[in-house]
């Protein structure tokens, strides 16, 4: 039955739900922008371990429902993470091969530069303001790259996901 692809399919889709009620979770007014991006991490992990199944359509998918959740204009996530998997997904067997800390290092930087092209979009299409702690925001979302990779990691193998 681990083996089913429907289970699988939907093993994943339920990842993805947690991962957006994680996203939009209520964080206090001065802390909004310390939010770690869970839907990107989830996103990073499954294109570096199943690039067949979760790759460039899948982060459309999710930037497409990301949009709608928060309300934003849509269609400016489901670009940006479309961009952003996709070099994930290209190179994700140099990137399996990195130690976590190195590849928490790179999260970092991939998460900020997420959100300065969303907001590069968003201040084209309307004068938006960028947050200066959605730096840090990135900072924790590296921290916690270890513990979610090694958590994705173990449902994969229990559960048998290829």
């Amino acid at each position: 039955m681990r083996t089913n692809p429907i289970f699988q399919l939907l093993v994943l889709i339920a990842i993805f739900m947690i991962s957006f009620v994680l996203e939009i979770m209520p964080w206090p007014i001065g802390f909004q922008g310390l939010r770690p991006t869970w839907v990107v991490l989830v996103l990073i992990y499954w294109a570096l371990a199943l690039p067949n199944r979760v790759s460039v359509g899948t982060a459309f998918i999710a930037g497409i429902v990301w949009d709608l959740i928060l309300g934003s204009i849509l269609g400016i996530h489901a670009l940006v993470l479309s961009l952003a998997i996709y070099f994930v997904a290209k190179y994700h067997l140099i990137l399996r091969n990195l130690s976590l800390w190195l590849q928490s290092l790179l999260v970092i930087a991939y998460i900020i530069l997420i959100r300065f092209l969303i907001f590069v979009v968003e201040y084209l299409l309307h004068s938006a303001e960028f947050n200066t702690q959605e730096i840090l925001g990135a900072v924790i979302s590296g921290v916690l790259w270890p513990w979610i990779f090694l958590l994705m990691r173990q449902i994969r193998r229990q559960l048998r996901l290829r």
